[in-house]
């Protein structure tokens, strides 16, 4: 199978890596959305355990058990969707800066279940490689 080619950023970027890029640096973008910050607060009390350092926990959405800042991310109920071309960009965006109805705080594990979930769909068959025989 040959290589794609690099047409972007001065031909050292495949389209593959330029979408990439772009996805990456609005998703870092949604970290510093106020909504984000909001579904966060809603979700938080006053943290009540041995380490004196840490002021707060979160409740997760989907287990409902208590966990640290750092243990939990905010989930979008509705996907994001792909970002492969410029006329996805409108609905991607629209989609990731979301109003807080459509976020949950949710730990790490519960998002990994979640996410392989919805990525779970039906693949084709792969052919089986031909053996070389000499």
């Amino acid at each position: 199978m040959p290589k794609p080619p690099k047409t972007r950023c001065s031909g050292t970027w495949t389209e593959a890596r330029y979408w990439g890029f772009i996805r990456s640096a609005l998703r870092r973008a949604f970290t510093r959305y106020p909504v984000n910050y909001h579904v966060r607060n809603a979700a938080k009390r006053p943290y009540k355990g041995p380490n004196k350092l840490q002021k707060n926990e979160f409740q997760c959405g989907v287990c409902k058990e208590w966990f640290i800042q750092k243990a939990t991310q905010v989930h979008h109920l509705v996907e994001c969707g792909s970002l492969k071309s410029y006329s996805d960009l409108p609905g991607f965006v629209e989609r990731l800066f979301c109003e807080a109805d459509n976020l949950q705080v949710v730990c790490k594990t519960c998002h990994s279940r979640i996410t392989h979930t919805q990525d779970a769909k039906p693949r084709p068959a792969r052919r089986p490689k031909a053996s070389r025989l000499d």
